[in-house]
């Protein structure tokens, strides 16, 4: 018998992987962001710069690993963006 027509008894472990792409005004700020989000997302997360867009990239074995990485992302993502943010002096 063939060794690769052989029933096995290892099932391949599925992968689920998102994407969120965040565009800001200018690629300094994109740097900015992606350098503040880096030593949290370090084992987590893959982020890459394309001109004024950050896009960070998560993998997961479950579904809810997955969507708690991403949300916990954002989240982080939402408070750097109003630090960036000019403060009002009124």
């Amino acid at each position: 018998m063939n060794p690769e027509l052989q029933p096995q008894n290892r099932q391949k472990k599925m992968m689920i992987s998102i994407t969120i792409k965040a565009e800001y005004e200018s690629r300094e700020e994109a740097e900015i962001m992606k350098r503040a989000l880096e030593p949290d997302n370090a084992s987590f997360v893959e982020s890459e710069i394309q001109g004024s867009e950050v896009r960070f990239t998560t993998e997961a074995d479950s579904i809810g690993t997955a969507l708690n990485t991403a949300d916990d992302l954002i989240f982080s993502e939402m408070v750097v963006e109003k630090m960036m943010k000019p403060c009002d002096t009124d």
